[in-house]
């Protein structure tokens, strides 16, 4: 989590902003929010995603390993009441929400079947997951594949083993962003799923 932490006061750059707003755009576009929901963004960062969304639900708890990225996450958000941090791994997690989300984090977990079974556990009744990621690659991506579990992913994979766990009407948007980087197009998709 060093790399994270070193990178954090330079994360915040206009490519990943915009990014972040396509990705909440997405979630918008296919998941109902409201003021009563209580969402979990894990592997947060310094809390892209969370902005786009923060005044459409009722609170957010955003937790990363990189201790570095939550102060500048709390600094950006100290005027949102709904909002708390923790410097905590998903697999930590205790509480329940009503939508977990996260961007770019999964191919960091070793474990799709684990974190898919956590996820789970982790919704209340009916509770809908947002998890974005890159659509499979080639693996040049990355400079280096240290701390990568998987070259983006695709639709069966995802949905065999999200729909394994327990969850229903899964769902796959592809497509929802294009990063633009070393000549290459490599498209995200948004995995949407319902306990």
């Amino acid at each position: 989590m060093n790399d994270f932490n070193e990178r954090a006061k330079n994360w915040d750059t206009e490519s990943k902003i915009e990014r972040s707003n396509a990705i909440a755009k997405s979630i918008k576009k296919n998941i109902k929010l409201d003021k009563n929901m209580n969402i979990l963004d894990f592997g947060c960062g310094t809390g892209l995603l969370i902005f786009p969304l923060i005044e459409e639900v009722g609170a957010v708890h955003g937790i990363d390993l990189a201790s570095n990225m939550l102060d500048i996450l709390k600094e950006k958000g100290k005027n949102h009441k709904n909002l708390t941090t923790e410097v905590r791994g998903i697999y930590e997690i205790t509480s329940t929400f009503d939508l977990i989300m996260s961007s770019m984090v999964m191919h960091h977990i070793e474990d799709i079947t684990k974190l898919a079974k956590k996820l789970y556990d982790s919704l209340n009744l009916d509770g809908m997951i947002a998890i974005a990621d890159l659509m499979k690659e080639d693996g040049s991506f990355h400079d280096s594949l240290d701390g990568i579990y998987a070259l983006g992913f695709s639709n069966t994979f995802l949905e065999q083993i999200f729909k394994d766990v327990g969850f229903k009407e899964i769902k796959v948007v592809e497509n929802i962003f294009i990063i633009e980087k070393n000549n290459n197009k490599y498209p995200l998709f948004l995995l949407i799923g319902k306990k």
